[in-house]
């Protein structure tokens, strides 16, 4: 036989708005970050579509055409190019790469961590809301208590 307990965790009353401290936490947290997520995504996709006329600026493409000391300097600014680009979005680019295509990996990876991490945020925000249109949460919590020892019951025959 087991008995069922129900133990109501109640947090919140009339006196101390608890929930709706957290939630306005939660939700300035939340814009907050955002905002910082939308300048990183923002920030990624401006970076990403200005690779490629940052490296034909550079002159790396016109190596041969260009002595010695230019090319030390296109390389130079395709190295700028290059590290601009990995520290911005972490993509790296490999030796050789002049060119970053829309429709490439490269493209899509460095584009979907900040928008995934935008839309994270935009989820906690809602959740900030939920606990702050809250006067109190109770949350359930139960508890089984099993018998170790079955009762041995012994049954008395009547006698007719």
């Amino acid at each position: 036989m087991s008995v069922r307990k129900v133990i109501l965790l109640k947090i919140g009353s009339q006196d101390m708005q608890l929930p709706q401290m957290i939630g306005a936490f939660i939700i300035i947290i939340a814009v907050l970050m955002m905002i910082n997520a939308g300048a990183v995504m923002f920030d990624s996709w401006g970076t990403l579509k200005d690779f490629n006329p940052c490296v034909e600026m550079s002159g790396i493409n016109d190596m041969e055409l260009l002595d010695s000391a230019e090319q030390l300097l296109a390389q130079m600014r395709y190295d700028d190019c290059k590290d601009s680009l990995y520290e911005i979005t972490g993509t790296q680019i490999k030796a050789g790469q002049t060119s970053i295509d829309k429709y490439s990996r490269q493209f899509w990876t460095a584009l979907t961590g900040p928008v995934s991490n935008f839309f994270i945020w935009a989820i906690v925000l809602l959740v900030g809301l939920f606990v702050y249109n809250n006067t109190s949460i109770i949350i359930p919590v139960q508890e089984l208590e099993i018998d170790a020892k079955p009762k041995n019951t012994k049954k008395s025959k009547k006698k007719r």
